[in-house]
């Protein structure tokens, strides 16, 4: 490592790895698709965040080309369990109405 910290040089471009965070292990320095792990397990946590990198690229919101790139990594045949999984899990979350939005006292369903 250089004295100005993690680099790589690609072409004219300089790439600082130092604040990369993988998505598949979660480790800092690489990305997911030079990750050397096994695939990361697709459960509550998985779908969860990649519900809401969904939601912020629906509002504009400017997200960096490696979540871009985690969210368009889908494999070809997608499981029937985990499509079913992802749906409860998204079904399950929902915004916790607060004392001046909800005048109504009948529990939520």
């Amino acid at each position: 490592m250089n004295v100005a910290g993690a680099r790589e040089n690609v072409g004219s471009l300089v790439v600082h790895q130092s604040g990369i965070q993988c998505f598949n292990c979660k480790e800092f320095e690489h990305f997911a698709k030079e990750c050397r792990k096994p695939k990361r397990v697709k459960d509550s946590a998985y779908h969860k965040e990649k519900m809401l990198l969904c939601k912020q690229a629906e509002q504009g919101v400017p997200l960096q080309a490696e979540q871009y790139d985690w969210l368009a990594d889908t494999d070809e045949d997608i499981d029937e369990h985990e499509l079913e999984a992802h749906y409860s899990y998204m079904g399950k979350i929902q915004e916790v109405p607060t004392a001046d939005t909800c005048t109504n006292s009948e529990p939520l369903e």
